[in-house]
């Protein structure tokens, strides 16, 4: 059922539009090819970091099926004005947090079957989440107190106390759990969309000039990898995401 969704709604605007499906499997099947490489991963990186970064990435837009995003798609597809209401499809995430634990088994047997990944370890869902809703840098997961439940919320200012927040799950966090990795889903991100924009159908091609993690963000940093999606993005959201910004701050954190 996830996967059949992800078939049936647009993940990219450009080239007469692209689905979620596409967009995910290649942004998991780039992921895959750096946690598989020697020269990205550190041979003692635990194993349930990998498959959390895996199931991460391929979960990571699943605030684009929100209808109001999907809507803003087909507008810039077909040249039509935007609609009016604009949203941060990242600020979506939670709206679909359930569906994606109601399919993770799904999601694990898919990838194995695609990329030949097999799945060993626990998926840690609220992680899953906030790399989905940090992944272009704007907001994080706070949990808040509200009738004496502790419910999850997207908040983007992080110098805010929340009334009623418990604990919060940012992107510094992840960059440092997941070091040297931590901005994989970012990564990944960025080179599927890059090779969908230029027509690369064989990313081996990117990774065969590095050697190395460091090596491979400033690629994308001096190389307009980031500046190019950035571009795309405002056919439909003309709001900056300072993704170069975003890359610079990966790259300092990478030995």
């Amino acid at each position: 059922m996830f996967i059949d969704k992800l078939k049936s709604n647009l993940g990219k605007s450009a080239h007469g539009g692209q689905t979620l499906y596409d967009h995910l499997i290649g942004c998991a099947k780039v992921a895959h090819r750096i946690l598989t490489d020697p020269r990205f991963v550190p041979g003692d990186y635990p194993r349930q970091k990998r498959d959390q970064l895996l199931f991460s990435t391929f979960t990571h837009d699943v605030g684009k099926l929100d209808p109001h995003f999907q809507i803003m798609l087909h507008a810039a597809r077909t040249g039509q004005p935007l609609p009016s209401k604009r949203v941060k499809h990242e600020a979506s995430t939670l709206d679909f947090d359930r569906l994606v634990q109601q399919a993770e088994e799904e999601i694990r047997a898919h990838l194995h079957n695609e990329l030949g990944h097999r799945f060993t370890e626990k998926i840690d869902i609220d992680d899953a989440l906030t790399f989905a809703l940090s992944h272009h840098g704007l907001f994080y997961l706070s949990y808040e107190t509200r009738d004496g439940q502790v419910l999850r919320r997207v908040r983007r200012e992080w110098t805010v106390f929340n009334y009623g927040e418990q604990r919060r799950i940012t992107l510094t966090d992840l960059l440092f759990d997941y070091h040297p990795l931590g901005g994989l889903v970012m990564i990944a991100d960025l080179l599927a969309s890059f090779c969908y924009e230029q027509g690369v159908t064989n990313p081996d091609d990117i990774f065969r000039r590095v050697g190395s993690l460091r090596e491979l963000i400033d690629m994308v940093i001096h190389e307009g990898t980031a500046d190019a999606v950035e571009e795309s993005i405002k056919q439909y959201d003309p709001r900056t995401y300072g993704l170069r910004d975003l890359l610079m701050l990966l790259g300092g954190g990478v030995l």
